[in-house]
Parts: structure tokens; sequence; C-alpha cells
């Protein structure tokens, strides 16, 4: 077994790869006196001139190894300079209405699938259909169909003659293209279709972690009313899990039940899976159309894509008996995959006739027909090619042939895999798409069935061995190798590098460098864009293997931290909760201090303002033990919050004055402007609107200067408050406009509601109707994810309140119910007085007194 490792290892040096290519020189020159005829004498002609050349530049290569091993270097090197270019933005509107290259291009010698394509243009016309899923077999040719179909109906026509068929758009999503298959690309693809202005509206949108993918797809999908936009879905399979059919990805899962069940739009799916997902399929069946491809291609179609083939004549299948062609088809169920493999076996082994190689199968074909041929297939390359598919299938995604070169340098210093990739998808082995490769999905599973799992420990051997694990790592530091610089980060493509790498590394169970590569995006890229829900998604799948501790308790309170931006107090907690007792366990007290302190928020959040004390007390005390002042400012700011809530405002407002002197020494911005909001609040409560508004003023100018967005809506929401008590409705409608341009989607309800108020006082009936329905949405959104959110509660009643005069109908009894929970929740004096101020200044429209009866129901009273 040494002496065969040893053997095979000898065959992939320089001098063994040259001894391969003149053995392939010596059988040509053998086989050319005994050519049948000029046309196979030429063929080898061709095959012998272009092994010769090769022979040459593999002499040159072993004759001066190490300008080799540079050229080699040159070529990685430049080619990460290019991969590390910023990613251009994504426009909301581009010069073309067709999104992204397809997955696949169709090739001439495509034969029939007539009938599926009827149906497909069918589906594409019926205004009641949402959805199509294209099901079949690897290889049985549905992505070569669809895309077929598609690059028609860039055109403007159905194939095959159908007819006519204009689209508004086309939308390629794919796991072999830059832009897989998700939730983000799915929704900033359709975006980019948009005129600017919508476009960037509905990125806002999406960027609100809050809002559920339902309402993301909604407000998409009413940019769409009517028209055609056809969405491509490839290789859906990877996207779902085995066992149940479901998605991986529950955000995903809910933007196509939004797409299926959401009132008429122009948006149609077309999916193409070898896995049936079957839960999907369930919802609103009657809008879905399900294309199982199960036969593969019928005589006379076989027979033909195997001679289109063989455009020469110079592998024997164009001039084949019809006998012989049918029995090929008959061997390979005529699926397209199989047929191409057939002559990708043809293709390297010139010896061998399609006769032979149909006498040799017949024991193992039509069982498993493709994965047999395509095992065939792939034995019958040399060892370089072999390796070259095995590094396609372990990088993934779709790469360069740098990308190549790289991952297999440590193996082939002197390793140039462009032409070798080249004759690859000469002879189908590989795909290209704009200069990048990849393998068809069962390809690329056998590719990786041939390598050797290995050991965790051979990622950092010395000599690295041809293994799984290594070569995983490998990738790994591929895409590590890619990222851009930091401050060309912008979109979610500017972090596809380090995606990439955190999958090849879950992959490969090199799960704490995984962890560290998410915690480096986290915070201030993936929240801050919108994608808590795919942080949530990677760290659920790592913090059950983390070794690290201090990665474990990083991830625990980064986890916490998405839950709670997402609204989802209970399970936030749950994950602080973990965090602080690892903090306990190791005597890590700042981290103690931290995790007590988000408690707090939480709690404090669902109204349990006792024990956000509780906790803010115990984080405090913490925090001054082991001089931590900005986090004391932060506590102590907490701690004002909460005594405002309870009424008790000299309280609070020390605590308050307090946190802010802190900041102000330290010169922690961010915090003194919110410690202004937050005094703000509370003179507002004493009814002291002059020295409110002064606050307010303060935090704003604080927070312009910062450009922080968040603190700027807070200020200007607090300073329209003020105002309308004051009166002052024209300044009051100013500021509230104001909180519209610096999203805050914890306080977008309070805001809009706040609006309708401030519209209903100026005679603006139905820019207030506008204002409250807009609420009750914004809320709904938040108590959807935690639904004893207090104040989205008492917002959702107040819109409701507003629904109530603007439409003279009765939305009172959903104001009732939402006051009810609310005063469940809490009865605490600051929260029901500042609610009342609120109440008092709607009700001032209210000449027909139909809020008489709610007034008491809000406070606590009923």
């Amino acid at each position: 077994m040494a002496a065969l490792r040893s053997h095979l290892q000898w065959r992939l040096s320089p001098k063994g790869i040259l001894s391969s290519l003149q053995e392939r020189l010596y059988d040509a020159e053998r086989d050319l006196p005994r050519a049948p005829d000029e046309k196979e004498q030429a063929r080898i002609q061709d095959e012998m001139d272009s092994l010769r050349k090769e022979i040459a530049a593999q002499q040159e290569t072993i004759a001066n190894p190490q300008k080799a091993e540079q050229k080699t270097q040159d070529r990685v090197e430049s080619s990460i300079e290019r991969e590390r270019q910023p990613i251009q933005p994504v426009q909301a509107q581009t010069s073309t209405k067709f999104i992204n290259p397809p997955p696949t291009t169709a090739p001439t010698w495509f034969q029939n699938r007539f009938v599926e394509t009827q149906f497909l243009g069918n589906f594409l016309q019926d205004p009641g259909l949402r959805m199509m899923t294209v099901v079949g077999r690897g290889g049985v040719g549905k992505t070569a169909m669809v895309c077929r179909l598609l690059k028609a109906l860039e055109n403007g026509y159905l194939p095959d003659d159908l007819g006519p068929l204009p689209v508004d758009g086309i939308v390629y999503l794919s796991p072999k293209g830059l832009r897989q298959v998700n939730f983000p690309h799915l929704y900033a693809d359709l975006c980019r279709l948009l005129p600017p202005a919508i476009g960037e509206h509905l990125s806002e949108i999406y960027r609100t972690p809050q809002a559920s993918a339902y309402a993301k797809m909604q407000a998409l999908l009413n940019a769409f009313p009517q028209g055609r936009v056809v969405v491509l879905l490839d290789n859906f399979e990877e996207v779902l899990e085995s066992e149940t059919g479901n998605l991986q990805d529950q955000e995903f899962q809910e933007a196509l039940q939004a797409l299926l069940e959401l009132p008429q739009h122009g948006v149609k799916v077309i999916i193409t899976t070898r896995v049936s997902p079957q839960p999907l399929l369930l919802t609103e069946s009657a809008r879905q159309e399900v294309l199982r491809v199960d036969q593969g291609l019928e005589s006379p179609h076989a027979e033909n894509l195997l001679q289109q083939m063989d455009a020469n004549g110079s592998l024997g299948l164009r001039d084949a008996s019809s006998e012989l062609l049918d029995l090929a088809r008959q061997r390979t169920l005529g699926y397209p995959r199989a047929l191409e493999a057939l002559v990708a076996i043809l293709k390297v082994d010139r010896s061998r006739t399609l006769a032979e190689l149909l006498d040799d199968a017949k024991q193992t074909l039509p069982e498993n027909v493709v994965e047999v041929l395509v095992g065939e297939a792939f034995s019958s390359l040399d060892p370089l090619s072999q390796q070259v598919m095995q590094a396609l299938a372990i990088l993934g995604n779709s790469v360069t042939a740098g990308a190549v070169d790289f991952l297999l340098q440590p193996y082939l210093p002197t390793v140039d895999s462009a032409p070798v990739l080249g004759r690859l998808v000469n002879m189908f082995f590989a795909r290209r798409e704009a200069g990048r490769f990849y393998l068809h999905p069962v390809d690329r599973s056998y590719a990786l069935s041939r390598i050797l799992e290995g050991q965790p420990e051979d990622r950092d051997a010395a000599s690295l061995p041809f293994t799984r694990f290594a070569l995983l790592n490998r990738a790994a530091d591929y895409y590590q190798t890619i990222r851009t610089p930091r401050e060309n980060w912008k979109i979610l493509e500017d972090l596809s590098p380090h995606l990439a790498e955190i999958e090849v590394r879950i992959a490969g169970e090199n799960y704490d460098t995984a962890a560290s590569v998410l915690l480096d995006i986290d915070y201030d890229y993936l929240l801050l864009w919108g994608h808590a829900r795919l942080s949530v998604d990677l760290y659920v799948r790592l913090i059950g293997y983390l070794t690290d501790r201090d990665l474990k308790r990083s991830c625990l309170i980064s986890l916490g931290n998405c839950y709670y931006r997402l609204g989802d107090y209970p399970k936030a907690i749950d994950y602080y909760q973990q965090y602080l007792a690892i903090a306990r366990e190791i005597g890590y007290r700042k981290g103690e201090g931290i995790s007590l302190g988000n408690l707090g928020n939480c709690y404090d959040s669902l109204g349990d303002y006792p024990k956000a004390i509780d906790y803010h007390q115990q984080s405090l005390a913490i925090k001054r033990e082991i001089g931590y002042r900005q986090g004391e400012g932060n506590s102590l700011g907490n701690l004002g919050l909460c005594y405002d809530s309870l009424g008790d405002y000299p309280k609070a407002i020390d605590y308050h004055q307090q946190s802010l002197a802190i900041s102000q020494k330290i010169g922690d911005q961010y915090l003194e402007s919110y410690e202004f909001c937050s005094l703000g609040d509370t003179y507002i409560a004493i009814r002291e609107l002059t020295q409110a508004c002064k606050f307010y003023r303060e935090a704003s100018d604080i927070a312009c200067k910062t450009s922080n967005r968040e603190n700027q809506h807070l200020a200007y929401f607090g300073y329209a408050l003020a105002n309308l008590l004051k009166n002052e409705l024209e300044i009051a409608q100013n500021a509230i406009d104001l909180t519209q341009t610096n999203d805050y989607p914890q306080n977008n309800a309070a805001a809009l509601t706040l609006a309708g108020i401030i519209h209903l006082r100026t005679a603006k009936a139905n820019k207030a109707k506008e204002a409250f329905v807009q609420g009750v949405e914004e809320a709904d959104k938040l108590l959807k994810m935690c639904d004893q959110n207090l104040l989205m509660l008492e917002t959702k009643a107040l819109a409701h309140c507003g629904l109530a005069l603007c439409e003279k109908t009765n939305h009172l009894a959903a104001a009732h119910q939402a006051f009810q929970v609310a005063r469940q929740i809490t009865t605490a004096k600051g929260v029901i007085a500042h609610l009342l101020q609120l109440f008092d200044a709607l009700a001032i429209t209210d000449t027909d007194n139909i809020l008489v009866t709610t007034r008491p129901i809000a406070a606590g009273q009923n």
C-alpha cells in the first residue's frame, strides 16, 4: 500500500505528469498508422501536436522548477488581487432587466423537452399561478431546459415557436454563481428592477431588523402590482433539509410563503430541484404547479444529442448505426448528463468504442446510470485532471482558475490549472460561466467522495495530505485571502468571501475559526444592514460545537444581541443568561456586568421594572468595582429609564444626570446625546416642556455631529411631542417629519402614530389615517416577534384609536384589546402617565366622544 501511495504521488509530480504525457504520445504514435480513415488520422495527429506542446512545457518546468513555481505564484497573486477589487454597489436600477448570468447555457445540441417547455410557458402566462417547481434526479437536464426557455424570453418569445411572451425582468439565482439562492439576494435583485427611489426605500425596509421576512416581501411585491417578472431558484435542494424538505432558512421560507399568499402581484418563481420541497408545496397549492422531469430524452432526441456532440465524427458517434445509438439511449435512460458522460469517456479514452463501452457497462446500467457513468468518466481522467475536479468540488462556489491553483499549490507547486479546466469543459466534466468554473452537482458529489476524509490534525500538518480536512482548510484560507479591505464593506456581496469561508470551515469542522470570522462581521455589518436572521442562523449552526470558551461566550452574547434587535426578548434573555453563567464561572467580571445590563434592558422592554432595576443595580455595582466608566454610565442611564417608567421622576433625573456627567467626562458622545433625550422625556412627564425642548436640541446637535441616526430620531420625536403638548403644531409637524429621514426600527411605529395625531390636530385627516395604518403595521411586525412588547401594544392601541376618529368605524375593539394586554403587563405610574399624555392629545379631536369609554381602559381603571 505504501508503494502504491508513493507511485500515485509520483504520478502527480512534474516528472510523473511528463511521463503520462509521453505515454499518451507513444499510444497516439502507435495508433496513427492503424487509423481506419483520414478523418481518424487527422484527429490523432491533432492530439499528437497538442501533446508535444504540453510535453515541451512540462520539460521546461522540470529543467527550471524555480521559474515554474514563480510563474504559478505570480498567477495566483494576480488572480487574488483581481478578486480583492471592491464589488461595485448594486444600484436600484440597472441598464438591463435581466439580473445575473444564467447558471448554465443550453448547449447547441439541446434536444426535445417540447411538452415540458410548453408546460412552463403555460405557467408563465397564467395570472393565477405564482410558483413552478421542476423536480427530477440529477443529470436529467432541468436547469438546461429552464435556462433555454428564459434565454428565449430575454428576446420576448417562447422557444419552439410557442409564441411571443414579453417579460419585465428575469432574476437568476444559483448556488453555482455569484448570487446564491437565499432571501437577501432574492430581495436585493428584485429591487434592482425598480426605479432608484423605490429600490432605496425598499432597501431601508429590508434593513429594519424587527420587520419579518413576510412583511418585507409584502412591501417588495407591492412594487410589482402587475406585469411579469420571473425568478429562477436553481439547485434548490441545496437550501433544503434533506430529511424534512423544509427550507434551512426560516426567513427564506417566510418570504416564499408571502409570495404565494399575498394579493395579486407580477412575480413568478421557477424552482429546479432534485428534492421535492414538500412543505412549501402545501402552501397555497392552487397557486403552484409541479413539473416532474423523471424521464430522459426519448428517441430520436437522445440519439441526435449524441451525434451533435460528435460534430466532426471523431468519436464514432456521428456515423454510428441507429441500433447502436438506440442501445446507448436505453442504457443511459436518455438522461442528458449520462449521455455527456458517455461522450466524455470516449474523448478521454481513444482506444474504446461506443459498442465496447456499452458492452462493458451492461452489468451496471441503467441502475444509477448517471452516477455510474460520471464515476467511470472521472476514473478515466489522468491524476492531475482528477485533482483539479476535486479542487472545484472542495471550493464549492463558482471560482476562477487562480482559486484552483491556490488550493493545489501545496501539492503541485508548478500547477497551471487553466488549460486543464479548459479541457474539462470541452469534455463535459466542468462548466464555465463568465470566466468561472463549477461542477454539475452529480460530478461534485462523486469528486468529493473520492477524497479521503482524513483527520482534523491534517489542517496544520507540515506536509499537507490530500484529505478533506486539509483541503477544506486550504479553501477557507483562499476565501480569507480574497477579502476586500474593510473600508470597502458596504453591501452583503462585499462579505461573500467571509460567508464562503464560514461555510467551508463548518464543512471542515473548524467551528471555532468560523465563529471568529462571524464575530468580525456580525455587529457592525450584518446587523447594521438588516441581516440579523442570517447572523442567527449561522450562530445556531456553530454554538453547539465551539470548544473555545471565550468564543462561545462571545457568540452567546452576540446571539442575544441579534434576538434583542429582532424584538424577540425571551430568546435574547435565554442567551444572555447562558453568557452570564459562563462569565460567572470563569470570573469574567466585565462580561458579567454587561450581561446583567442586557438582561435589565430586556425586562425593561417587557415592562417588568422591578426585575430590570435589580439587574441594572447588580450591573452598576460590578462596573464601579472594576472601574468600567462607560459601562457605569450606561447602567445609570438604564436605571433612570426604569424609574421614569415607575413615575419616580426625581430619582430618574438624578440617574440621568449622573450618566450625562460621566459621558461628558469620558467623551462618549453617543451616551451624551442619548441622556439628553432621556432627560427630555422625563421633563415632558413633569410638564416642564420648555426645558425638555432644550434637552432635545442638545441631543440633536450632538447626534448630527456624530451621524448617530438613532439618537437623531429620538431627539426629533421627543421635540415633536413636547411641541404638540405646547400646542406648537407647526413646529411639531416639522420635527416629526424629520424622524422619517432617520430610521429607528424600535420607535418607527410610535413615530408614525405621533405623526397621525399631529396630522389629525392640523385637520389633515387623510394623512392622519395613512400614518395610523402604517403605525399599526409597524407595531404588528414587532409584536409578531414578542407579543409582550409593551411599547408596541400601547402604540398599536393608540393608532387604532386614531383610525376610529378618522374613519368613524369601530376600531375600538382592537384598541381595547391591546390596552388590556398592556395593563396586564404593567400599571406603572410613569408608563400610564406617558400614554395618557398622547391619548389626551389625540382625544382633543374627538368631537363625537368616540373615545369616551377608552381612556379608563388605557389607564387600567376598568
